[in-house]
């Protein structure tokens, strides 16, 4: 199995992108790495800052409603303001994708590919954890010989954008696995409870 080699970025879907902004540079010691304005499509996006502590790197988004409702925006709807995904780095994502697929892991689209100025960044979304949850995770490779990317790239962030509101535009909801077919080794909690009370 391939290790990730730990946390790329958390990203946060929030109401007021520049207060939280404010809150983490200005409060929090935190600095700008990375920002765009209406990343996603014709019918709906985002506005993006990313923000760095030390190793600590967090993407704040805010939806843009057009044609049809940010996928932000419908998020933060459903959950509340919060953590949207966890990104992990991995050194090799096509091993582990192959490596999950085999498991039953279902990805919300294919790998995408970028580059940042320092070097190649290969990024993918899987569907989220848990039914009736928003959060997911992403797979990332920032690493690619003596390169290493350290920022983002509008391309891909646009791409990835467009796969969760093409889900989102067809009413498609999954989970990282099919819950109703895969056999996990875990109970309900009804049948634990009862478990515990006999």
């Amino acid at each position: 199995m391939k290790e990730a080699i730990g946390i790329d970025h958390v990203t946060l879907c929030v109401n007021n992108l520049a207060a939280t902004r404010y809150l983490f540079t200005h409060i929090l010691g935190f600095h700008v790495t990375w920002a765009a304005q209406d990343v996603g499509s014709d019918k709906s996006s985002m506005d993006t800052v990313v923000v760095q502590r030390g190793d600590a790197k967090i993407a704040l988004m805010q939806g843009r409603n057009k044609e049809q409702k940010s996928q932000i925006c419908e998020f933060i709807e459903k959950y509340g303001e919060g953590v949207q995904h966890i990104a992990l780095e991995v050194d090799d994502i096509d091993a582990v994708c192959r490596e999950w697929e085999a498991q039953g892991v279902r990805f919300s689209g294919d790998i995408k590919d970028g580059r940042d100025g320092f070097g190649p960044l290969r990024q993918r979304f899987t569907y989220p954890l848990f039914p009736g949850c928003g959060l997911f995770l992403e797979l990332t490779q920032r690493q690619h010989g003596l390169e290493e990317s350290k920022t983002f790239v509008r391309a891909t962030v646009e791409a990835l954008y467009r796969d969760i509101e093409r889900d989102q535009t067809r009413g498609i909801t999954r989970t990282i696995v099919d819950y109703e077919t895969l056999p996990l080794p875990f109970e309900t909690a009804e049948a634990t409870s009862l478990q515990h009370a006999s």
